[in-house]
């Protein structure tokens, strides 16, 4: 097994869950010592649990992402055990019912915008300074495919997504003469508890749009999230990687060719 990460300390937020832990367990399988940054106690220490079981690394902090005390004292405990963070991998996430702006309680927008938003903010507050003065680190920022082409009903979260965006490039503008790398991704369908909802009504459909035809398992994400925080990535800052199986390329007319093509596709 590739060990580039070996002894790199790893604080992923959301990581006991979905996307997250697939990332947490990815990257400790990859040598580094991750630390699992969630509300959730018990899924902490579940992930946790199971990346000791493989032979990992793993630490579990109860934190709120949204609130900026939270994310301060975890980090700070971090720093104090283990003198340095190598990897931040800004997962955490959340969702509201989908809504129009116009009728959606603004309890919802700020609940999206808090810890999208603003988790990513203070986690980068808390660590960045610390990754300049070593000169390195790396900084990956989980965005959304709603970023790019909008989502009705889910005004409010493609803000926060893409916003993300924004600002993984413009630190990778700030960060890169310090040997620290900034880069985000926007996940398509993902199976994961969080998108289940709309795979029940429309996972036929999302397959059939899709090149690779499939949905995609938080697995493709942990390894594209692993890439960027590795060795490998050094000269690779300030992107954004689409990680949709080719979702946002596809069309109608695309699937009406290859219908004629390959009638068997129907």
């Amino acid at each position: 097994m590739n060990k580039e990460l070996i002894n790199q300390v790893a604080i992923v937020t959301g990581g006991n869950t979905g996307i997250g832990r697939a990332v947490s367990e990815e990257l400790a399988e990859r040598g580094a010592k991750v630390m699992i940054l969630a509300r959730n106690e018990e899924k902490n220490e579940e992930t946790k649990k199971a990346i000791v079981a493989k032979g990992g690394y793993a630490e579990s902090y109860r934190v709120d992402v949204s609130n900026k005390e939270s994310v301060d004292d975890a980090i700070k405990s971090i720093y104090e055990k283990h003198g340095k963070i190598d990897i931040l991998v800004c997962n955490a996430g959340n969702s509201t019912p989908l809504n129009y702006l116009t009728k959606m309680p603004m309890e919802d927008i700020e609940a999206i915008i808090n810890t999208h938003v603003y988790g990513a903010i203070y986690c980068v507050k808390a660590c960045g300074e610390k990754m300049k003065e070593r000169k390195y680190g790396r900084i990956v920022i989980m965005s959304s495919l709603g970023a790019y082409h909008g989502v009705t009903g889910n005004a409010h979260y493609c803000l926060a997504k893409e916003g993300l965006v924004a600002m993984a490039q413009s630190l990778a503008k700030e960060f890169g003469r310090y040997g620290i790398t900034v880069n985000s991704i926007q996940p398509g369908s993902i199976n994961t508890s969080m998108s289940s909802q709309l795979l029940q009504v429309a996972k036929d459909k999302i397959v059939s749009e899709t090149p690779v035809a499939r949905i995609g398992e938080p697995e493709d994400i942990a390894y594209a999230t692993a890439f960027y925080c590795s060795p490998r990535a050094s000269f690779i800052t300030g992107d954004t990687m689409r990680v949709d199986g080719g979702y946002i390329i596809e069309s109608g007319m695309d699937r009406l060719i290859l219908s004629m093509i390959d009638p068997e596709l129907n």
